[in-house]
């Protein structure tokens, strides 16, 4: 008996599990948009909207944390609130420094993927099942006495002056 191997879930098993633990949605938004705004310089767009010099420099130092920031909330999730804030952040600072924040596209998905990853809440594990025998082990103290509201209970009477 101790030489026998429990049945493993399916690989597709394992990787839902992977993906319900980690918050995809905003992962694949805030990667996007950095990468978006990483792309987007080398692609042949006119050069009235995409202007090389120091504005490419500061816009690699905004985009490139920013797809690393996707990177972060796959990986590690439980840094969701610092690697959604620091998003969203870096989105809204991408409007100044990355060609009109890619476009205006890698801002929003920026912003949009940050505030999802900042409101996303691991699941919960699963409670055990509770027996009726269990519930009544945990509060012997209460049976018996009458469930009373706060307008049936009893006030002392006010003093005479």
């Amino acid at each position: 008996m101790l030489l026998t191997r429990r049945p493993s879930a399916s690989p597709a098993g394992r990787v839902r599990r992977w993906i319900r633990q980690r918050p995809l949605a905003a992962a694949v938004l805030v990667s996007g948009a950095g990468a978006e705004m990483l792309v987007l310089p080398f692609l042949g767009t006119p050069a009235a909207i995409l202007r090389p010099g120091v504005a490419d420099a500061a816009g690699l130092g905004v985009s490139l944390p920013l797809f690393l920031a996707g990177f972060v909330l796959l990986r590690f999730p439980q840094l969701r609130t610092l690697a959604g804030v620091a998003a969203a952040a870096l989105a809204v600072l991408a409007l100044i420094t990355c060609n009109l924040g890619g476009l205006l596209i890698g801002s929003v998905a920026g912003m949009v993927g940050g505030s999802l990853a900042f409101a996303w809440t691991p699941p919960h594990a699963p409670l055990p099942p509770t027996t009726a025998a269990a519930e009544d082990r945990a509060a012997p103290a209460h049976r018996g006495l009458p469930h009373q509201t706060s307008h049936q209970r009893e006030t002392p009477p006010c003093p005479a002056p």
